[in-house]
């Protein structure tokens, strides 16, 4: 029996285009003599987050329409249209009508979008049958992204063969549209695939790859040809415009250095040298004269309450600084450019509303909000793996958003997180679902086997505690932001590339209760 595998690239929401794409993987199967092709799930509809598309009965009737196309089309084929749990739900054609599968192949189809970790799940579920039915098992998965409205997913690909050992012996590439012919035989040995061990792609490796392909195709829908960053020389915007650069070309990524006097060398010096590697449009515009001519104006003003003025003085210049960098000057320039803006915004800083609502929260898409600052590091090591895209000084620098004296990064100061320690800590709350009273009564069990339990190292954490209450203090201060002004900031972020499954937003509801 020859078997075509088509991991087809599908379009949400979109079943004409989609069906084409069936058409054509059916045609070429049939040219190669092919007795069954094996086709994603949803590869009419494209995704299962169709929002109120969903539910428009002419949508609903279209897409039925297209199904009824594909089933015309397996005269002289097999067709089996996708099946969400080993050939429960699937459709299968035959002759030009529906049929019962009668092939000696299991085959599961789209087991979920990509999330770190799924392609371990996948292999556990099909080693797991082939062993059991002592048979083949084939993996069949889309190409794709797809969104609830919050967040953003990639659906990866990935597809694969097991043998009737449990063995994976065939792997397709993520992230691209590929297609297979094999040949499956009495015995159930199954021969025709390109030789090569299959190798399983280091996490980070596999992370990078996702976030890529998402910002490419979501800009694509947004119809965004063009993305304009703040570069301040620290590691997120560093990670955010090399992800921009690679995805839709370094011609169309702009970088701004925005400076005050709380800005040092270091950091100006990297963002230039970011610009530099990476091949971008670069440009300094200082925010000094900006910030000032706002705070003058407001403390000339004053309410009148009840006769008596109210002046407003001791403007916030921290939470000013960064929401002039977004509003005055990105979002400025963005308009110039028919451009969109980002939002730098990692995982640890969402937890715990280290940001400014309008300023660094703003965007249309927050590529890194679903990654814990430690993987933002990761993530740089892994983008300079063959030559320095990112400025090693932007990895080496103190973590700061430098809007005041407090944060000097060439005197060691920098963020109040400290997130070898706390992105250990929060990935309990939030990736774990861990309670307060969990964390609190894990520490009292000691130092020791708290920090071995997070993963800590042991003397750092002693660095940053010198007493058990110290620790707890910390821990709740943290849990107090995370459960209180955070979560009201998370609401308004922009949507989040997700690929934890915990990201926050659709996989991880709130209720400000």
């Amino acid at each position: 029996m020859k078997v075509f595998m088509a991991q087809l690239f599908v379009q949400a929401g979109k079943p004409e285009e989609n069906f084409e794409a069936v058409k054509a993987a059916v045609e070429r199967a049939k040219e190669q003599s092919a007795d069954v092709i094996l086709l994603p799930q949803n590869a009419i509809e494209g995704s299962t987050m169709l929002g109120s598309l969903g539910d428009e009965l002419e949508f609903l009737e279209k897409c039925a329409n297209y199904r009824e196309k594909v089933e015309e089309l397996s005269q002289g084929i097999a067709i089996l249209l996708g099946c969400s749990d080993a050939l429960e739900g699937g459709l299968y054609f035959e002759d030009g009508k529906p049929a019962k599968w009668g092939y000696d192949v299991e085959v599961l189809s789209g087991l979920a979008t990509f999330t770190d970790g799924k392609s371990q799940v996948v292999r556990n579920a099909c080693t797991g049958l082939a062993k059991k039915m002592q048979w083949p098992v084939f993996y069949i998965d889309a190409v794709g992204t797809e969104n609830s409205g919050k967040n953003i997913y990639a659906m990866d690909g990935g597809s694969g063969i097991w043998d009737k050992a449990g063995n994976q012996v065939f792997a397709m590439p993520r992230f691209q549209a590929a297609e297979c012919l094999v040949e499956v035989a009495a015995d159930g040995s199954v021969s025709g695939f390109p030789q090569g061990t299959v190798v399983e792609q280091d996490r980070i490796a596999v992370i990078h790859d996702a976030l890529v392909f998402m910002i490419r195709e979501n800009l694509k829908k947004f119809h965004i040809p063009r993305m304009v960053i703040g570069a301040s020389g620290g590691i997120d915007s560093a990670v955010s415009a090399a992800l921009y650069a690679e995805a839709i070309g370094p011609e169309n990524v702009y970088l701004i250095n925005m400076p005050t006097r709380f800005n040092s060398a270091t950091t100006r010096n990297a963002a230039a040298d970011l610009a530099k590697n990476l091949g971008c449009p670069y440009m300094v515009a200082p925010i000094s004269d900006i910030v000032e001519s706002v705070c003058g104006a407001l403390e000339k003003c004053s309410f009148d309450s009840d006769g008596k003025p109210i002046k407003v003085e001791g403007i916030n210049h921290e939470n000013l600084q960064a929401r002039t960098r977004s509003g005055a000057v990105l979002l400025t320039v963005a308009s110039v450019l028919g451009a969109g803006i980002t939002c730098n915004g990692n995982k640890s800083e969402a937890t715990t509303g280290y940001c400014t609502l309008y300023g660094d929260s703003c965007g249309v898409m927050c590529a890194l909000g679903d990654l814990w600052k430690t993987d933002v590091y990761a993530l740089a090591r892994y983008i300079n793996r063959d030559k320095e895209r990112i400025p090693q000084a932007s990895i080496d620098v103190p973590a700061s958003a430098e809007l005041s004296d407090a944060m000097n990064v060439d005197e060691g100061k920098g963020d109040p997180i400290k997130y070898p320690y706390h992105d250990k800590l929060f990935a309990e709350w939030v990736d774990r679902g861990c309670s307060l009273e969990n964390t609190e009564q894990r520490l009292a069990a000691g130092f020791e086997k708290y920090c071995e339990d997070l993963g800590v190292d042991l003397g750092y954490f002693k660095s940053l505690f010198k007493t058990p209450e110290d620790a707890l203090n910390d821990m709740r201060a943290w849990h107090r932001r995370f459960r209180g002004i955070a979560l009201a900031k998370r609401i308004q972020f922009p949507p989040i590339l997700s690929v934890s499954g915990t990201a926050f937003g659709a996989e991880y509801p709130e209720s400000q209760v």
